[in-house]
């Protein structure tokens, strides 16, 4: 006689220490799984649950099989539920699933009919049922939107073009940004122009203000005798006429004669004219 083989779901519950409490988790975990792909935070949550179930056995091979969606692993978990926690016991866990359903946002179009499935499993009419998922989430339960009505894409619609508005509408307020921005940076540009050429006006100003006037004849003939070009300082007056007094001194050709002596002295007597002149103009 071939032996008979378990489906996964069945060898949990045959493991389990409480098999209502294994077919609640799983539902839970189908609830997850309807709204797509299971992320970690889902399963730190579904874990976080489940530490108030008499499950006794890994919760991985749970979520495995409600994401691979098995129905027959599904309609079991609904019998065992159905079996024994209609009524009054019913109550608690449709809280804990409302809230999972509900702690992303909006319900999903599954998941709406998921609870509303679960709800009438256990016996628990619509209008209590409402009650109890607008007193768990704040939120009224609404059927969402049917997409074989033309309601339904008629707001599509309207939700499209005022997508669309306000896209367009961001796009004009970024270019008038820009353009605002470009003229402002222009401005700028311009402002520093200006002033760039007011402190060129100003440098010249004081330039030509301060600039020296040419010399005169008798300042250049002074020059002239002392050997020094125009623009020099008073250290150079200074210097060029001890070097020329030293070697035109009278004194240096006395004992060559009166003629010579007389020629070094008018010699010396313009050097020191052109000395004293000079130092007295600057």
């Amino acid at each position: 006689m071939p032996l008979a083989r378990f489906s996964s779901f069945e060898l949990l519950l045959l493991k389990s220490r409480h098999q209502t409490d294994t077919a609640s988790l799983l539902l839970m975990a189908w609830v997850l799984a309807s709204r797509g792909h299971i992320t970690a935070p889902d399963r730190q949550r579904f874990a976080e649950l489940a530490h108030d179930f008499r499950h006794g056995h890994d919760l991985d091979p749970l979520i495995e099989i409600a994401a691979s969606h098995d129905l027959a692993a599904i309609q079991l978990a609904a019998e065992v539920l159905h079996k024994d926690a209609s009524g009054e016991r019913a109550y608690p866990f449709l809280r804990q699933v409302t809230a999972l359903a509900a702690s992303d946002g909006p319900l999903t179009a599954a998941n709406y009919h998921i609870l509303c499935f679960l709800a009438d499993l256990l016996g628990v009419p619509p209008n209590e049922f409402s009650g109890l998922f607008e007193a768990t989430t704040g939120q009224p339960f609404k059927a969402p939107d049917d997409p074989s009505c033309t309601a339904y894409w008629q707001a599509k619609e309207r939700q499209q073009e005022q997508h669309h508005q306000r896209e367009s509408e961001n796009r004009r307020d970024s270019s008038s940004r820009q353009q605002h921005q470009h003229d402002h940076h222009r401005q700028d540009q311009r402002s520093q122009q200006q002033q760039r050429h007011h402190h060129q006006r100003q440098h010249e100003k004081r330039s030509n203000t301060h600039q020296s006037p040419p010399p005169n004849d008798r300042t250049r003939r002074a020059l002239a005798v002392l050997g020094l070009e125009p623009g020099a300082s008073r250290s150079e007056i200074r210097k060029a006429y001890r070097r020329l007094a030293q070697v035109h001194h009278p004194d240096r050709v006395f004992a060559r004669g009166d003629a010579i002596t007389a020629s070094a002295s008018q010699r010396f007597q313009r050097i020191k004219k052109a000395y004293d002149y000079l130092m007295e103009a600057s």
